[in-house]
C-alpha cells in the first residue's frame, strides 16, 4: 500500500475524492471541507455526530410551573406549526425536529452558517430565526437553549412518525394544513 499522499508518513488506506490519491485516516480528518469533499462516504458534518439529547433543557415541570417558559416554547411551537401549514405535504415531525435542532446549532453550538438544506428545510429555518430574532429577542440563549431543547425532547416523545407531533400541537395553536 502506498503512502499517505499529504504526510507522507503513513499508510493511505482511503481514496481521497478531492485527489484522486490514498491518504491517512489521519490527513483525511484533519482536511475535510465541505466544498471538496461533500458526497465522500468519509464525510460527515460535525451537525451529524452531535447529541442533541445531551443538550441542557428545562424538566416538563419546569416547563409546567413557568407561564414565560411556557410562552416561549408555544412561540416555537406555533412558528413550527406555521411551517407545516404551509407546506403540509412536505413537512413532518422529522422536519420540525430538524428545524429545533438547527436553532439549537445557531445558539448552543453557536454555528456561524447552516448548510443548505432541502427548500421545506431551508424555508422553515427562516421562518423561525425570524419569528426567534423578533419575538424572543430578549430571551437570554441559555434559556432560550434549553426551551428549544425541551421542545426538542416533546418532539421526540410526540412522534410516531409522519406528523403526530405537529398535529397534537395544532390542536393548541389553531394552526394546521388546511387552516
Amino acid at each position: 500500500m502506498a503512502k499517505c499522499t499529504v504526510c507522507d508518513s503513513r499508510k493511505g488506506k482511503r481514496k481521497c475524492k478531492s485527489s484522486g490519491t490514498f491518504i491517512c485516516s489521519l490527513c483525511c480528518g484533519e482536511t475535510r471541507e465541505l466544498a471538496k469533499c461533500e458526497g465522500c462516504s468519509f464525510f460527515l458534518p460535525v451537525s451529524a455526530s452531535r447529541n442533541y439529547r445531551s443538550v441542557p433543557c428545562f424538566t416538563t415541570e419546569e416547563m409546567a410551573h413557568s407561564l414565560e417558559l411556557e410562552r416561549i416554547a408555544e412561540n416555537i411551537e406555533t412558528t413550527l406549526c406555521r411551517v407545516w401549514a404551509a407546506d403540509g405535504e412536505n413537512v413532518n415531525d422529522r422536519i420540525a425536529a430538524r428545524l429545533v435542532e438547527m436553532m439549537i446549532d445557531r445558539y448552543h453550538f453557536k454555528d456561524e452558517k447552516q448548510p443548505m438544506m432541502e427548500p421545506a428545510v431551508d424555508s422553515g429555518y427562516q421562518l423561525l430565526s425570524q419569528a426567534v430574532s423578533k419575538e424572543l429577542k430578549h430571551v437570554p440563549a441559555e434559556i432560550l437553549v434549553k426551551v428549544l431543547a425541551a421542545v426538542y425532547r416533546s418532539i421526540q416523545r410526540r412522534s410516531k412518525g409522519g406528523s403526530s407531533y405537529l398535529e397534537f400541537v395544532g390542536h393548541f395553536t389553531q394552526i394546521s394544513p388546511g387552516h
